[in-house]
């Protein structure tokens, strides 16, 4: 399900950002064009947002709180979100090179086109997702739930989904070389059959 913004975002309030603020929350407004990089922020609380082209990169926020929120262009590289929970948030053509995303909880969260490749989710909740021609090459999935989640168009390759729960999740389109995975973790995923003869290969089995 899409955020609950509207189509014409040019309704919503523009609203400028402090550079030096500590605390970020944000109202059914529009908010861009500004660096907020390397801030250490108490709270980043967003609800009926848009932001575009706001560059987060390196910033260390304490608890973070996104819903109806859609994110385009903005620069999430090596930000520290940890447990960041977020509901109906599309991330479009951003920037999340070494976001760490540790323990999230997300559920229908759309993240297209974007740079993850190193990105950070251990142990999350990430249910009904969607991550879609995203490069997401040594991204961290490890013990993270992603039921129901599909990643299409997907470079994961050397992803880590060690100990992940898989169960409904849609690989089909996704690029797998040199995942990290067991046999039990993709146990319920929906795979081509060209992916099931890679998994094969990388788990050891033979196919008779």
């Amino acid at each position: 399900m899409p955020p609950d913004v509207p189509a014409d975002t040019g309704v919503l309030g523009w609203v400028v950002i402090a550079p030096e603020t500590v605390g970020l929350i944000l109202e059914d407004c529009r908010a861009g064009a500004v660096s907020l990089a390397g801030k250490n922020l108490d709270e980043f609380r967003a609800t009926g947002a848009v932001l575009e082209g706001v560059s987060l990169a390196g910033v260390v926020a304490r608890s973070a709180r996104w819903r109806d929120v859609r994110f385009v262009k903005c620069d999430l590289s090596n930000a520290v979100l940890r447990g960041v929970e977020a509901r109906r948030v599309e991330m479009v053509e951003c920037r999340m090179l070494g976001m760490k995303a540790v323990e999230c909880r997300w559920e229908e969260v759309l993240v297209a086109g974007c740079d993850a490749r190193y990105a950070q989710f251990r142990d999350g909740a990430l249910r009904r997702c969607e991550f879609r021609d995203n490069r997401m090459e040594e991204s961290d999935f490890a013990g993270a739930d992603l039921s129901n989640t599909a990643f299409a168009g997907c470079a994961l390759q050397r992803a880590d989904l060690t100990g992940a729960k898989l169960a409904g999740a849609d690989l089909r389109g996704a690029d797998l070389e040199g995942i990290l995975v067991r046999p039990e973790d993709v146990r319920g995923a929906t795979v081509s059959a060209a992916q099931a003869m890679e998994l094969a290969r990388l788990l050891g089995l033979k196919i008779g």
